[in-house]
Parts: C-alpha cells; sequence; structure tokens
C-alpha cells in the first residue's frame, strides 16, 4: 500500500503558492459520498479518487446513476489515454 494518495492541490485566493492535497489510504474505511453542482468537477475528482485508491490497493465500489463513469469506460474501453 501507498503512503498517501494525491488528489490534486490546493491554492488559497490571497496566495500564489499551491499546497499537495493527499490523503493516507487508511482513513478511507468507510463511506463517501461526492456531491456539487453541474459543472463543479465531480466526475473529474471522482476519477482521480478512483485511479489513486487502486493504486493504493484500496478497493472501490462506485454506484453512479447518471453513469459518467460507464460512460469514461465507453470511451477509453483498454484503459489507455490515447484515442
Amino acid at each position: 500500500m501507498n503512503d498517501s494518495m494525491f488528489l490534486g492541490a490546493s491554492l488559497a485566493l490571497e496566495s500564489k503558492n499551491q499546497q499537495r492535497l493527499v490523503l493516507p489510504p487508511h482513513h478511507l474505511t468507510t463511506h463517501g459520498v461526492l456531491v456539487g453542482m453541474t459543472g463543479s468537477g465531480k466526475t473529474g475528482l471522482l476519477t482521480v479518487i478512483i485511479e489513486e485508491a487502486a493504486r493504493a490497493g484500496v478497493p472501490v465500489l462506485c454506484v453512479d446513476v447518471k453513469g459518467d463513469m460507464a460512460n469514461l469506460l465507453l470511451a477509453f474501453p483498454d484503459f489507455a489515454p490515447q484515442t
């Protein structure tokens, strides 16, 4: 298992210094939910979280009632970023 899951960076409005946003895999011990307005970046964040969880050996069960994650699989059927 990896030491941390890289989820991106945070940037305060009054600062120009980015700070890495990392999460230890052992913090993912129960359920989670991701909500937000249309266009707020939920699918992008969820993709990163799933990729980092898989890299860290954390099992993921994703219930996506809208089907965005399944549509990503259709766009990249062999999991290769080149299309």
